[in-house]
């Protein structure tokens, strides 16, 4: 009897976070296809109005803006995080604790405390309102992780296959390009994937670093085309429309994860456990 009930409390939980979860996604895809669409979810007045006022030119900017956030970070940050995290993988060196300690401490630190400096250092190198600037930064939040996470999946390659190609005569970035690089693949699409999303959901790093609204990716696109003002100074939101870009603002990391998602698993459990 006890067993019984275990299992069903098991299931009653399960389906208590699967209803939390999923409850925001079915009021997500409902609204797009809706003509007056609220805050409740409703199975009614369903047309495709919304969509036409959303593929415009604006929108592909938008889409092109943040696209190329994505994937200047995740290139960014796999190989500053490759390179970077080879040395600590496989040299012994002086402060190499203190470094490590220090790229740990980096990622406790929220982006809120360090915005005005973050702020004053791209103006002071001129990359405040420019795309590059904003990929840097977003970046450089990821890339503590990433070294860190790809080190401990270099320590688990055997040094004997790096010793191996030495005495054949390559070089040691041979050996790094050829054995090293390969092997880490389902490591760097973890990376990858997490930089990936990073860039192209950040709101904020966008928010401080940005002024010229040509330059606005989508997650500042949605709220500009979903607010409106009224002839009475209220602010309403069309939800319809917010909705509708929603959905397009979905299907980039969807399709990320799904090129991604078979290297996903060994990637962590091998760069979380040194073999």
């Amino acid at each position: 009897m006890r067993k019984w009930l275990s299992v069903i409390l098991n299931y009653i939980v399960f389906l208590v976070i699967v209803a939390y979860f999923l409850s925001p996604l079915t009021w997500l895809f409902t609204s797009a296809f809706r003509e007056n669409p609220s805050v409740w979810v409703e199975f009614r007045d369903f047309t495709l109005g919304n969509f036409p006022r959303v593929f415009t030119g604006e929108t592909a900017r938008w889409v092109r803006n943040s696209l190329f956030i994505a994937l200047t970070t995740a290139l960014m940050a796999v190989g500053c995080s490759f390179l970077a995290a080879y040395p600590f993988a496989r040299f012994e060196f002086r402060g190499k604790t203190l470094s490590l300690f220090l790229l740990v401490l980096s990622m406790t630190i929220p982006l809120s405390a360090v915005m005005l400096p973050t702020f004053s250092l791209a103006r002071f190198l001129h990359l405040h309102n420019t795309l590059i600037g904003v990929a840097l930064v977003i970046a450089a939040r990821q890339i503590p992780m990433g070294i860190w996470v790809t080190k401990e999946f270099i320590a688990s390659i055997p040094i004997e296959l790096e010793e191996a190609a030495w005495v054949d005569g390559a070089s040691r970035w041979t050996t790094i390009r050829r054995v090293i690089l390969p092997l880490c693949g389902p490591g760097l699409a973890v990376i990858g994937l997490m930089s990936f999303v990073a860039g192209w959901g950040d709101f904020t790093t966008n928010l401080i670093m940005l002024s010229s609204e040509e330059l606005y990716p989508i997650s500042m696109g949605l709220y500009k085309a979903s607010i409106e003002a009224t002839s009475w100074g209220y602010v309403s939101v069309d939800y319809g429309v917010m909705c509708a870009i929603g959905l397009i603002y979905l299907i980039p990391p969807m399709l990320a994860f799904l090129f991604t998602h078979r290297y996903l698993v060994k990637g962590m459990v091998l760069g979380a456990v040194k073999q």
